[in-house]
């Protein structure tokens, strides 16, 4: 076959792509996923037993990618299945058992207002340094530290790393060897040179990229950041089209096969694929590469991966019109990030100002820095709406609002220090539960310290506390002061009473809470104070707190789709809401209470310091389709979006739908495979939903058209 006849068939076998996960392993390559684990528990008993457990890591690491059943696909310009089993993460999972009966503490426990636990799902390697070095680079790298190391840990550190770097060489050539046998052209070349050197060439770039997340995510960490694509991979690019190596259209069919990896693999909260930004002077970062993306991006209409566009203020428009037309037109699953206040947050919170070249959000929306951070963006959960429940238990009748404020702070408080300290004991054990030489094998600063990512290594090393349901806060707070205070509708007493009864025979004091009281969201002054208050006490008590790996802890204001479950987990509150409802979502309103629009809701949330959010802070915006038709609806976009980030906002993702369309795909799901919603920090299929998470969005899209 020759090289031209390779291209040009990804519509042919893109179905084929899509089910690529679900396809066998050739038992003649290797060992089932039964099997592989009973090996690794044979070692684990025999020959690691007493080692140092980075050993042990590297060691299983190395039987799963050399022993491990493989499969290549010939129609596929990416190799990469093996049938790892999650072992390591079984492993894991029996280690933080062992941690967590040492600690007496159990880490999720969604109904307490706030809790401790070790995040290991938000990471992004040192990527510069994985395109830079290579396999066989990062190898020579740890085998050289490993010969100057200036003690035992840093010894077992760069030995760990070299022997995990070898075993993704075995894994690639091991792969080489099966595409031979099948004669899959597209990936034979790029296997064999990646077993020898550093990626040269976009598709070797790609491939050795892939192939990186997914050792990585064997060994136990979830990679949630690829880096600022358009950056990392342009010179590849650029290259390879000055050179005639490739077209843009042969790139734009790579760059559809990369993406469906993911989205062939979706696993739910999906991968950030970060693009354009800023450097510490003000300059746009955003390339060809960028458009191109965005453009696969626009025609695939996936849900995974997810894209992050950095903005400012010097972003070019047709980037920006370019990302609202696929918003618009159904592709939403985007991100926006506001460089200029990522760079504001940064440098007050003790980064440099050239990081910003590095910024990803990890994850969802969580700020951090490519190679040089390990941001643990959800270290600590804490749901702001719960301490109501001890307040109205415990207050006696308050003689002022400041009373309220202040009891509702003070219990607030001490939740919190609880739950960094829970966290603070738990990542004292992080080493034993899952060191990484994976990713640690990408750090910098690991290879200065000669230390793991678990053991501190990183330069900057931050534990997030995501803190959920401020405007279910300002809303009560400011029904309070109203109902209260300020109209004397009822006693505290009299309220205390109503939310017992969760609103039972109470409807009028109900309606007048949820119908007269101000709410946050509306750019009503009575209710955005209380929001401002809270985060900044929030803000002020938790950023800089030391954790236990030499960083600190930073203060997130966002919800994810905790403001269901934690909402399931909660009493009534004073702004109306019964029992089990859901809380307010990220940094937004109450559903329906954001009465004053797109504006009044852009003005309330901007009120908020986003710089006092290091873990992040979104808001969701919802239009009805009508609101964003046409160039005039492109357009629409990017003046919410520019005018937001102006204001000061820090992230910001966008849903168009309308409640019969979502009516109608709940009741007719086969008619609406294609139907995508923004749920939080991810993109999901409408009918893939709970029933109660389809009725949110439905409530949702009619509290939207009765506004308008």
């Amino acid at each position: 076959m020759t090289a031209g006849a390779l291209w040009g068939r990804y519509g042919e076998v893109r179905d084929a792509l899509e089910k690529q996960y679900r396809l066998p392993m050739n038992p003649a390559t290797g060992l089932a996923p039964e099997a592989l684990l009973a090996k690794v528990r044979q070692y684990l008993a025999a020959a690691g037993a007493g080692k140092p457990r980075i050993i042990q890591r590297a060691e299983m690491l190395r039987m799963v990618l050399t022993d491990a059943a493989i499969r290549v696909d010939p129609e596929d310009w990416f190799a990469d299945h093996i049938a790892d089993g999650r072992v390591l993460w079984k492993i894991q999972e029996e280690w933080m058992a062992e941690a967590g009966r040492k600690l007496g503490l159990n880490g999720w426990r969604l109904g307490e207002c706030a809790f401790g636990r070790l995040d290991l799902s938000h990471t992004s390697p040192g990527w510069r340094n994985v395109l830079k070095y290579g396999a066989t680079g990062l190898r020579d790298r740890a085998s050289a530290a490993l010969a100057a190391a200036r003690d035992e840990e840093a010894a077992d550190f760069f030995r760990a790393a070299a022997i995990v770097c070898e075993a993704m060489r075995t894994y690639i050539l091991r792969l080489a060897a099966e595409a031979e046998r099948l004669g899959a052209q597209r990936v034979i070349a790029a296997l064999k040179a990646l077993a020898e050197r550093p990626p040269e060439s976009f598709h070797e770039a790609l491939q050795w990229a892939f192939l990186f997340n997914q050792v990585q995510e064997i060994e136990g960490e979830l990679v949630r950041s690829q880096g600022v694509f358009d950056q990392l991979f342009f010179p590849y690019y650029d290259a390879d089209l000055r050179s005639g190596r490739l077209t843009r259209d042969q790139a734009k069919e790579l760059i559809y096969c990369y993406f469906d990896k993911f989205a062939a693999q979706h696993f739910g909260a999906g991968q950030n694929i970060c693009f354009g930004g800023r450097d510490a002077a003000g300059n746009d970062l955003c390339n060809d590469l960028t458009r191109l993306c965005l453009e696969v991006f626009a025609e695939r209409r996936m849900i995974d991966p997810k894209l992050s566009l950095r903005v400012h203020r010097n972003s070019p428009p047709d980037i920006l019109a370019q990302a609202a037309d696929a918003v618009r037109n159904g592709a939403n699953a985007i991100v926006f990030a506001n460089d200029d206040i990522a760079y504001e947050t940064f440098v007050r919170h003790g980064k440099r100002p050239d990081d910003i070249v590095d910024f990803v959000p990890i994850g969802c929306y969580e700020p951090s820095i490519m190679g040089k951070e390990l941001c643990c963006s959800m270290s600590a959960l804490c749901n702001l709406v719960k301490p109501f429940e001890e307040l109205m238990a415990a207050l006696p009748a308050p003689h002022s609002m400041d009373d309220v404020l202040h009891g509702y702070e003070s219990i607030l408080a001490g939740h919190l220090r609880q739950a960094m300290a829970e966290t603070r004991a738990w990542e004292l054990e992080w080493p034993r539960v899952n060191p990484s030489p994976v990713l640690s094998s990408t750090m910098d600063s690991c290879f200065a310290k000669g230390r793991d990512v678990s053991a501190a290594g990183t330069e900057y090393s931050t534990s997030g506390v995501m803190c959920a349901g401020i405007g279910t806060v300002a809303d009560s707070l400011a029904a309070i002061e109203y109902l209260v205070f300020n109209e004397k509708i009822c006693s505290w007493d009299g309220l205390r009473l109503a939310l017992q009864n969760d609103w039972q025979g109470h409807d009028a004091l109900r309606l007048t809470a949820l119908r007269r009281a101000p709410k946050w969201g509306s750019n009503d002054a009575r209710a955005d104070r209380f929001a401002v208050a809270v985060c900044r006490s929030t803000a002020e008590l938790i950023n800089h707190t030391p954790n236990s790996r030499g960083g600190h802890f930073q203060m997130g204001c966002w919800s994810i789709d905790h403001s269901v479950y934690m909402g399931e987990r909660c009493a009534a509150t004073p702004d109306g809401r019964r029992k089990g409802e859901s809380l307010s979502k990220n940094a937004g309103a109450t559903i329906g209470m954001d009465r004053k629009g797109i504006t009044g809701l852009l003005n309330s949330v901007t009120r908020l310091d986003a710089t006092g959010f290091p873990d992040g802070s979104v808001v969701d915006i919802t239009f009805h389709p009508t609101l964003v038709r046409g160039a005039a609806g492109g357009k629409c976009i990017v003046d919410i979006l520019t005018t937001f980030c102006r204001k000061g906002g820090f992230f910001i993702h966008f849903n168009v739908f309308d409640a019969e369309t979502l009516k109608a795909a709940q009741a007719n799901p086969g008619n609406y495979a294609n139907l995508q919603v923004r749920v939080c920090g991810w993109n999901a299929r409408f009918i893939d939903l709970s029933r109660k998470m389809q009725d949110c969005f439905i409530h949702e899209a009619e509290a939207k058209a009765q506004a308008s």
